[in-house]
């Protein structure tokens, strides 16, 4: 268990963050925007390497989601000359320079499509198959293994509402800590977290995980408070009185509107954080009645050390065109 108040204002931030931009939004160069233009018939050849938008990304990984806050936006601004499918493969090409690309469902998809389907978490559903706000969490958390970054291209936003959330890890622990260490203790313990349905036969309905973790000089953390209630519920074994205590007072600390940065995706976006230090959700929203104008994100999981794939593949333009069908 972490012991110790963290300081660092890389890790330790809050709300006022998000008064200054350029702490987390970024732009591509006119030089690496200028080499996807002149590149384009190569955008979903995945042998290709765009040198300058490489060192870019890079350049960011180290700065935002390694060394810095954990989270960083692409300005959409910066590709108002690329069709929808191009943009799409510019995103696949960002994310295979982070990292190796996840799984994330048994229909083997890397690419999965965030968008109101009608669906409730109450009733079973993933959060990004709903419209539902609050369920502050990071991705994956009823997976033993679960991805270092995540990454999100906004291809249309929310008619009202949708708004982002970001809050650190670590300032959430620090909080604990301090006020509540007793209950802290408790969140290193293990927890039961639903699988929702997504598991084979012979399998654990649930994987049983703590929700913090301190190893080698690292907090990690995971978390679905409706993934944890379902999951105990599965498994036949009530939460006690203490976990439920410990669950109700993190959530309310992890809600607190000054803990939270906050955005609005615009069409375009792209963000990128660490999803095992950056706690992250939205508001709820409302869609437009165009069914080509609902509020559509495309959602990587992605594995800094390359150990899944040696070369992972990335989606056809006609896979490309398939999803925009169902847009």
């Amino acid at each position: 268990m972490l012991q110790k108040i963290i300081t660092d204002e890389n890790f330790v931030w809050d709300k006022y963050t998000s008064s200054k931009l350029e702490n987390f939004v970024v732009k591509i160069s006119n030089n690496a925007i200028t080499e996807l233009k002149n590149n384009r018939n190569f955008l979903n050849n995945s042998e290709h390497a765009f040198s300058i938008l490489q060192k870019e990304i890079l350049d960011f990984k180290k700065k935002f989601l390694v060394e810095g806050i954990g989270f960083f936006i692409i300005d959409g601004k910066c590709f108002t000359d690329f069709s929808k499918e191009e943009l799409i493969e510019i995103y696949q090409n960002v994310c295979k320079i982070l990292g190796t690309l996840y799984v994330q469902n048994d229909k083997n998809q890397k690419f999965v499509q965030v968008q109101d389907s009608g669906k409730s978490m109450k009733s079973g559903g993933r959060y990004h198959q709903t419209k539902e706000g609050g369920s502050y969490h990071t991705d994956s958390p009823q997976w033993e293994k679960v991805p270092d970054f995540v990454g999100m291209h906004c291809l249309n936003p929310a008619k009202k509402g949708g708004e982002s959330k970001f809050v650190s890890v670590y300032n959430v622990h620090n909080k604990m800590l301090k006020e509540h260490k007793h209950f802290l203790e408790i969140l290193y313990q293990q927890f039961h977290f639903d699988k929702r349905g997504e598991y084979k036969s012979g399998e654990s309905p649930t994987v049983l995980e703590p929700i913090f973790t301190y190893n080698n000089n690292q907090l990690k953390f995971r978390y679905l408070r409706d993934y944890i209630n379902d999951g105990h519920k599965i498994q036949n074994t009530p939460l006690s009185k203490e976990q439920t205590e410990a669950l109700d007072i993190f959530d309310k600390i992890i809600h607190d509107e000054n803990l939270a940065v906050s955005y609005n995706l615009k069409q375009n976006d792209m963000v990128f954080f660490n999803n095992n230090r950056v706690v992250h959700g939205r508001t709820s929203f409302k869609d437009a009645e165009n069914i080509e104008k609902k509020r559509l994100m495309i959602r990587t999981w992605i594995k800094d050390k390359k150990h899944l794939d040696n070369n992972p593949k990335i989606i056809t333009r006609k896979n490309i065109k398939d999803l925009l069908r169902t847009i």
